[in-house]
C-alpha cells in the first residue's frame, strides 16, 4: 500500500506520541487529534474495557458532546449493534464491513446518539494483550465526507503493535502505581539516595524522578530545559543502569528496591 510522504511522516509522528505518555487519557487524546489530521477524519473516541464491571469506560472524546460520552457510558454502550463485532476483529475495521451503512442510519443507536454530533462513518482499531482488550480508537467521519478505505485501516494496523504496546506499559505503570500505595512506598524519593542506590549522576536522578512523576519525554525536556536528544541519550543510559527497559520497570525497580 503507497503513502505519500506526508501520510508516513505523520504515521511516525503519531507512533512517537503512542509512547511519549504514561497517562492513558493523556496518550489517546494526543493520539486522537493526531489520527483526525492523519485520516481526515471529524470525531474520535477511545474507551478501556472494564473486565470488572464488563463495561467500556476511561472514555475521551474529541468533536463529540460531554453529554453524548456520558450518555454512551450510562445506557448506548448496551444498544450498540456495531462495537461487540468490531471488538472481537483485532485488526482495523469499518464500521461497514460489520453493518451496513443502510442498516446503520435504521437503529436507534445511530439517530439518538451517532447522528446527534455527526458521527456517520467509522473505522475501529482496537489494543489487545493476549486475549485481553486493553483499549481502542473509534475514529468518524460526518456524512459529507466519503467513507474510510483500505488506506485507512492499513494506517491503523501500522500502528496497532505501538498502541498494543503503549497500553500495555500503562497497564504496568498503573499496577506498580497500586502496588506502591498498598506497600506504602515513600510518596517523594529523596535525589540523593536514587543517586547512591542506583549509581546515577545527579541530572539522571532529576530525570528518574520526573518519570515517576509521569511526565512525557517533551515535557521532561522543557521542566529540566536540556534537548530531547540530550534527554533521550540520559534516558538509555538510566535504563543500562537499572537493568530495565521500559518506563513501567524502572518504576517498579525503584520503588520495590527503594528504602
Amino acid at each position: 500500500m503507497y503513502l505519500s510522504v506526508k501520510e508516513r511522516n505523520k504515521t511516525l509522528k503519531l507512533i512517537e506520541t503512542l509512547g511519549q505518555s504514561l497517562d492513558s487519557k493523556v496518550m489517546r487524546k494526543a493520539a486522537g487529534f493526531a489520527l483526525l489530521d492523519l485520516l481526515k477524519s471529524d470525531q474520535f473516541a477511545s474507551f478501556v474495557w472494564n473486565e470488572d464491571k464488563n463495561n467500556f469506560d476511561k472514555g475521551v472524546c474529541i468533536n463529540i458532546s460531554d453529554t453524548n460520552i456520558a450518555s454512551y457510558s450510562e445506557y448506548y454502550q448496551t444498544r450498540d449493534p456495531i462495537t461487540a463485532k468490531l471488538s472481537v476483529r483485532k485488526n482495523a475495521t469499518l464500521v461497514n464491513q460489520v453493518m451496513s451503512q443502510q442498516s446503520l442510519i435504521k437503529t436507534e443507536f445511530y439517530n439518538d446518539f451517532l447522528a446527534k454530533d455527526g458521527l456517520h462513518y467509522g473505522i475501529n482499531l482496537y489494543a489487545y494483550s493476549g486475549n485481553k482488550n486493553v483499549g481502542d480508537f473509534r475514529v468518524w467521519r460526518k456524512k459529507t465526507r466519503n467513507d474510510f478505505d483500505e488506506k485507512s485501516a492499513y494506517i491503523l494496523n501500522i500502528i496497532k503493535p505501538y498502541f498494543c504496546n503503549a497500553m500495555g506499559n500503562i497497564t504496568q505503570h498503573e499496577a506498580v502505581l497500586n502496588h506502591a500505595a498498598q506497600q506504602h512506598y515513600p510518596a517523594k524519593v529523596d535525589i540523593n539516595k536514587l543517586m547512591f542506590k542506583f549509581s546515577l549522576t545527579k541530572r539522571e536522578a532529576q530525570i528518574t524522578l520526573e518519570i515517576l512523576q509521569g511526565y512525557k519525554d517533551d515535557d521532561i525536556a522543557t521542566n529540566l530545559h536540556i534537548a530531547f536528544s540530550t534527554l533521550r541519550s540520559h534516558i538509555k543510559h538510566i535504563f543500562y543502569k537499572l537493568k530495565v527497559n521500559s518506563r513501567p520497570l524502572l518504576m517498579r525497580k525503584v520503588y520495590c528496591e527503594y528504602q
